[in-house]
């Protein structure tokens, strides 16, 4: 669990960047959840998944700031 916003913004970006890897036309975001992440010690719920996959993630770190 992330301790704060931008701990869990890395997060959620490295899980991302994980599914661009494995996404295909052909490959169901199901099928990532369930087999590929659980792979790579990422164990979440589907629902969890939709969550991080409508999440924002800013470019740079001074739009970070104005989250502290």
């Amino acid at each position: 669990m992330a301790y704060n916003r931008k701990n869990q913004l890395k997060k959620i970006a490295h899980i991302l960047e994980l599914y661009r890897a494995y996404k295909h036309a052909d490959v169901p975001d199901t099928h990532i959840v369930r087999v590929i992440f659980p792979k790579h010690n990422i164990h979440i719920s589907y629902r969890t998944w939709v969550n991080y996959k409508g999440t924002v993630i800013p470019k740079n770190a001074d739009q970070l700031r104005l989250f502290d």
